[in-house]
């Protein structure tokens, strides 16, 4: 057992936080020994209250009353007169930081102005020497290549010169392959071995052929054998099974299982099977969509090899053994033996070794899109040609309590300390992780050097910004997860946004990004602020070039909505209720129609493959550096957040008529009360465009009426978190967004909604229209409260 092993972790660990004193409004000093404290600070530190000693020797009765009256009348007027001063606003705009009185500390530069500033500092040079050095060596959470590079970031972060840094560690069950006894899959005959898949991934260049590397596992996935016939089961979705059991008849029980990666997260794949009694399931990644047919593989291109695998993860969200609350020390734990999420092993292989298996299988032929491009006839089985031949799946993965850490960075604002803009990258990899996730992280380090260099000219925003590396996403959001259940009181009051970059780009095209409807304006912004990185494109800014390669409605660049739970935007938007909005750059998907980059948590994600054919001279990186600080710089110092909310009444008003469109008929004919849903949302579109006529007409004089604006716009968001969760996954609360029950990786529009109808429909389940009904009935309140949220009082 290493020294990763969890060891017991106290509340006196130095590298606790207590973000609820923290973040508190707080004097912040100057090298000089200066204030920097916030405007009612600086109000109430210019009175003085000290009686005049003069006065007070005074021996008349009657002249010390008359003089003490006439001198709390002088200090009133004073007070008064300070008040209007600092208060009242003399032609001025909402965002001028020289005049208003809540821009904070006078002399500051205008947001635009320090955008510029910061982005100008941002220098790709350091970006490549970040990558190269993130990526030298294997990086997962709770191993000795994880921990190395928590101390790495901690160390530069703390040179960067912001305010504070610190280490958040977590105590959660981990998964692991067993290094002396490898997963593998087998084809027998009776005690004889015909064939076995491979234990490692043959070494391509000199970073493939590390000792640390880690053998190819789904972590989480049960520890067994599982030996019976294969069946086919393309990408093992719902409607794959449904195929398989309905028009072919097919009984899947005691089956060993293969499927294609994509479409749908690993997890849900096992799941699938497992609840089609399924012995067992591998799968693997098929050229169709991983390696477009005929062309040059890693290393000569980035596609990926036949040696090639995915790794990943078949585990739900935060850790197991702690649900809904932080794995810190003291905390309750389930056992081992009570989780039941998953109990049939699974292994991935790669498509080289997949092809074995699949070229000797019997049975019909596959519909043609089950097919892939190997070069084989696609069967479906069951069993193979040869009656004799069996697949045998052995899987010896370990589970254990390990000890994962977080790093944590500060700057705090200088006019309202307590209200949060959040960065947020994880930091583990499955082996290198040069793209997915270090990309991000080594531009998240450049990003705190250029802002702590602007703490150094004076230069601090108005808002705190936190930035946030995750260990253990890669297992399960574990990080984000039990660190935004620790600080879950402090985000749900006082957060306005969380930036979530998974990885800065997985090819150097064009920008993606789901967002949080009310983000959207403040992402168009600033990429309109950002050069464009394809210096052979005539198209000057960010903005222009991705409306051009993605365009959207209305004119605007393409965004989507949700954002599923895919990455660690997860528990701050499906939670805790902060608006969020994930981005990277990809490649241009009508050429490749592919399910993602093709080396993905594969061995070949190494340096070698990024600068040589993700982003060679790092220019995408820097523009995602540059989009990154930019946003979070405008959320920081806005003095009126640039929140629509009148977009996400649009969005919703959409989602209600594509419900009726639908499922008009039937629910008519259940008494489903539809009617009240669609009254619902006009009434909160009545609210929204209410909310945003006051908003561009208000007469703002002070600190406090931006406060309540913004509170009002940050509790937007809010309003659509259910308390109670979705039925059967209680850890998901957004009632407009949330991962399919189906997909994790994907959201649905009202997903408790959606979801009870496919159960519906789809399984005959006529016991489900009472939850429908209820569904419906927590959506209509649910969006009427909202609109009560944007009114004057709200009562």
């Amino acid at each position: 057992m290493d020294s990763s092993v969890r060891k017991r972790v106290t509340n006196a660990d130095s590298d606790q936080i207590n973000m609820s004193t923290d973040l508190e409004y707080e004097n912040l000093q100057d090298e000089d020994g200066g204030h920097r404290g916030g405007w009612f600070d600086k109000l109430f530190s210019n009175l003085s209250l000290a009686d005049d000693p003069k006065m007070v020797m005074k021996s008349n009765r009657c002249n010390r009353c008359y003089l003490a009256t006439l001198l709390i009348s002088c200090l009133a007027f004073l007070a008064v007169g300070i008040l209007i001063g600092y208060f009242v606003k003399d032609n001025t705009t909402p965002n001028d930081n020289e005049t208003n009185p809540a821009s904070g500390l006078a002399g500051q530069p205008s947001v635009e102005e320090a955008i510029r500033k910061i982005i100008n500092r941002l220098d790709k040079s350091k970006i490549k020497e970040n990558l190269r050095l993130y990526s030298s060596d294997t990086r997962m959470s709770g191993t000795p290549g994880g921990n190395e590079l928590v101390h790495i970031l901690e160390k530069s972060w703390k040179e960067a010169g912001i305010d504070s840094v610190k280490t958040t560690p977590y105590d959660v069950l981990m998964s692991y392959p067993n290094d002396t006894h490898p997963n593998k899959i087998q084809l027998i005959s009776g005690n004889t071995v015909l064939f076995e898949s491979a234990t490692a991934e043959k070494p391509l260049d000199a970073d493939s052929n590390k000792k640390t590397i880690v053998a190819p596992f789904n972590a989480f996935a049960s520890a067994g054998v599982a030996e019976g016939d294969l069946v086919y089961v393309n990408y093992a979705r719902i409607e794959d099974f449904m195929y398989l059991t309905k028009n072919l008849s097919m009984d899947l029980t005691g089956k060993v299982l293969i499927a294609r990666y994509g479409k749908i997260f690993r997890g849900s794949k096992v799941e699938n099977a497992q609840n089609h009694n399924a012995s067992g399931i591998v799968m693997y990644t098929d050229p169709s969509d991983f390696n477009m047919a005929g062309e040059a593989t890693y290393p000569s291109s980035w596609w990926m090899p036949d040696t090639g695998v995915q790794r990943g993860t078949v585990g739900p969200d935060g850790d197991f053994l702690t649900p809904f609350y932080p794995a810190k020390d003291y905390a309750y734990r389930k056992t081992e033996k009570d989780i039941a999420e998953f109990r049939i092993p699974a292994q991935p292989i790669s498509y080289g070794d997949a092809e074995k298996f699949l070229r000797e299988l019997n049975g019909v032929e596959a519909p043609p899109d089950w097919r892939g491009k190997l070069n084989i006839t696609y069967r479906i089985g069951t069993g193979f040609s040869n009656a004799s031949l069996k697949a045998k799946l052995i899987v010896n993965n370990f589970e254990e309590i390990r000890t994962i850490y977080n790093v944590i960075g500060y700057i705090k604002g200088s006019v309202e300390p307590d209200r949060y803009i959040l960065l947020g990258n994880h930091y583990d990899a499955w082996v290198f992780g040069s793209i997915d996730p270090l990309s991000g992280t080594a531009a998240l380090t450049e990003i705190i050097h250029s802002l702590g260099d602007m703490l150094k000219q004076g230069i601090r925003p108005k808002r705190t910004i936190v930035f946030c590396s995750w260990g253990a996403e890669e297992h399960g959001l574990f990080g984000s997860t039990e660190w935004v259940e620790e600080y879950m009181k402090v985000l749900y009051e006082r957060s306005i946004a969380y930036l979530n970059v998974d990885y800065a780009a997985d090819y150097n095209y064009v920008l993606t990004a789901g967002t949080s409807p009310l983000l959207q304006d403040t992402l168009y912004e600033t990429t309109k602020l950002i050069a464009n990185p394809d210096k052979t494109s005539s198209y000057k800014t960010l903005y222009d070039i991705w409306n051009k390669r993605a365009p959207g409605e209305n004119g605007e660049p393409s965004v989507y909505y949700s954002l599923g739970s895919g990455s660690d935007m997860a528990t701050f938007y499906q939670r805790a209720g902060v608006p969020s909005v994930d981005m990277w750059f990809t490649y241009n998907s009508d050429k490749w129609p592919i399910l993602s980059y093709p080396v993905y948590h594969s061995a070949y994600e190494t340096i070698n493959l990024y600068e040589n054919y993700i982003d060679p001279d790092y220019s995408y990186n820097l523009a995602m550096a540059q989009l990154w600080s930019g946003m979070a710089w405008k959320l920081a110092n806005d003095d009126l957040l640039k929140f629509d909310v009148r977009r996400y009444s649009t969005a919703i008003t959409h989602f209600v008529s594509n419900l009726e469109n639908k499922f008009s008929k039937s629910w008519h004919a259940q008494n489903v009360n539809i009617d009240a849903l669609k009254s619902a949302a006009q009434n909160l579109t009545d609210s929204a465009n209410k909310f945003q006529t006051y908003v561009k007409s208000a007469s703002i004089k002070s600190a406090i009426d931006y406060r309540i604006i913004n509170d009002k716009m940050i509790q937007f968001e809010r309003a659509f978190i259910d308390p109670e969760g979705l039925p059967e996954r209680r850890i998901y609360k957004h009632v407009i967004f949330a991962p399919s029950k189906y997909d994790s990786y994907s959201d649905n529009d009202f997903p408790g909604i959606v979801d009870t109808m496919f159960e519906i429909e789809s399984n005959k389940a006529v016991d489900k229209w009472d939850q429908l009904k209820q569904q419906v009935s927590i959506a209509t309140f649910t969006i009427q409260s909202a609109a009560n949220t944007l009114d004057d009082v709200g009562l």
